[in-house]
């Protein structure tokens, strides 16, 4: 070969290895302020539309932003829906955000920066080798919710494949804060205290469908052990023996409210709920005794809410006679 020729075949292969090594970014994951200003430039504009689109409720904006696949996701309606009510205080703020690009579509784990107690890890299918993850959270009265946009590098360029939106506090606390919280409960022998925290924390213990708690296999194993505690413990219905009446309470249970999730009781009495009097006379004296019946259940928290039924309630029906009581302790 003559050196001209062989000048110019070796010029040739170096563009082509230097144009695809450029098309190809090196495999890895960056988070936050790892992330390239390049890259992390873009992927703000791309974030900028999509909360623009959320706030005003606007899906036709949102919709631009996603992929193929997404657009035929007509349950995502609600879901910005939802995102603009939880953005009208507009307080919202990056929580983490990750640019990965995979070298192969296998199962990925990816850890978190260190937030303490609260660290978690992600665990996700790659749809695309180059994928960008945004989370926001939006602070909605006691409760913070996570938003969690997901765009994948497509052949026809950066799209929107997924959009989430889940708590990830409860009453003002993670899922492994409010696991902590219901460790000590259970340690002063309020197991139904304990198992009715526990069940906040399962409520915010998925801030989107990648997350995984690093000590998610803690909550559930202790979940588990309570609920095994309380069949044992706690043959429901309970009768409250300490009045003569004997109200029996059927359910214990979370209730969401607008100051918070608080415990509902329901009970059965003798009196009729239509008598509001006479039940309100014979809850003066439930209220005495309840935490003797449920040990824990009126300690540490604003409100207990009560439900009085004269019979199993018929769930059925449309209308139920019952009379709802809300005890300020």
């Amino acid at each position: 070969m003559k050196p001209i020729k062989l000048l110019i075949t070796i010029l040739a292969a170096t563009i082509y290895i230097l144009a695809a090594g450029c098309s190809k970014h090196e495999s890895g994951v960056w988070k936050n302020d790892e992330i390239a200003s390049g890259p992390r430039e873009t992927f703000h504009e791309l974030n900028a539309k999509l909360l623009d689109g959320l706030k005003k409720n606007k899906p036709g904006m949102v919709e631009n932003l996603m992929s193929k696949e997404l657009l035929q996701n007509t349950s995502l309606h609600r879901t910005i829906e939802l995102c603009s009510v939880r953005m009208r205080s507009g307080k919202n703020k990056m929580f983490d955000e990750y640019y990965a690009v995979h070298d192969l579509k296998r199962e990925q784990k990816i850890k978190s920066p260190d937030h303490g107690a609260n660290s978690y890890y992600l665990d996700y299918q790659p749809l695309a080798r180059e994928m960008y993850t945004a989370m926001y959270t939006l602070q909605d009265g006691p409760e913070t919710w996570l938003l969690t946009a997901v765009y994948n590098k497509l052949d026809y360029g950066w799209r929107l494949t997924d959009l989430d939106l889940n708590p990830y506090t409860t009453n003002g606390k993670t899922a492994v804060e409010l696991y902590e919280e219901a460790k000590q409960k259970n340690n002063k022998g309020y197991l139904i205290d304990a198992l009715s925290i526990i069940d906040l924390a399962r409520v915010s213990s998925m801030p989107n469908m990648m997350w995984r708690y690093s000590k998610q296999p803690e909550i559930d194993s202790f979940y588990s052990r309570l609920m095994k505690q309380l069949d044992e413990a706690y043959p429901f219905p309970l009768v409250i023996k300490q009045l003569p009446t004997q109200p029996k309470i059927f359910r214990v249970f979370n209730q969401s409210r607008p100051e918070g999730s608080c415990p509902m009781i329901y009970y059965i009495s003798k009196f009729n709920v239509k008598d509001s009097a006479a039940v309100k006379k014979e809850h003066e004296e439930v209220k005495k005794v309840i935490g003797q019946v449920i040990p824990g259940i009126n300690q540490e928290r604003k409100y207990v809410y009560y439900t009085v039924f004269n019979g199993m309630p018929d769930w059925k029906s449309k209308k139920i006679p019952h009379l709802e009581i809300r005890d300020v302790l």
